[in-house]
């Protein structure tokens, strides 16, 4: 599933999602990030260490055909100074649109 990542109504990102673990609504994939994205007000872990975001970053996730996807959180994994990669977890995605989302 294709999702744009936002913040504060601002698009930080794209995403390609796929199933992590059904049972707890988890979906994960790679971030490619667009030019607003900073991971310094948006990653929660930025090359290993954990980035303090208290109060600073609300982000959600929005697909064409889902709208504003109902989850429990959407964290950033940066590693793009270690490894080049950079990706996005949603957490406790809702029933049954986690179902709906990823039945193939």
């Amino acid at each position: 599933m294709n999702v744009d990542i936002l913040h504060e109504e601002k698009i930080i990102g794209h995403a390609d999602l796929g199933p992590i673990d059904p049972s707890m609504g988890v979906a994960g994939g790679h971030f490619v990030p667009t030019p607003d994205y900073d991971p310094r007000l948006h990653a929660f872990v930025i090359d290993g260490e954990y980035n303090d975001l208290e109060g600073k970053a609300q982000l959600s996730a929005c697909s064409a055909e889902f709208g504003v996807l109902r989850c429990e959180g959407v964290a950033i994994e940066d590693f793009n100074e270690t490894v080049q990669e950079i990706n996005i977890i949603i957490l406790g995605m809702a029933y049954p649109e986690y179902e709906t989302a990823f039945a193939s």
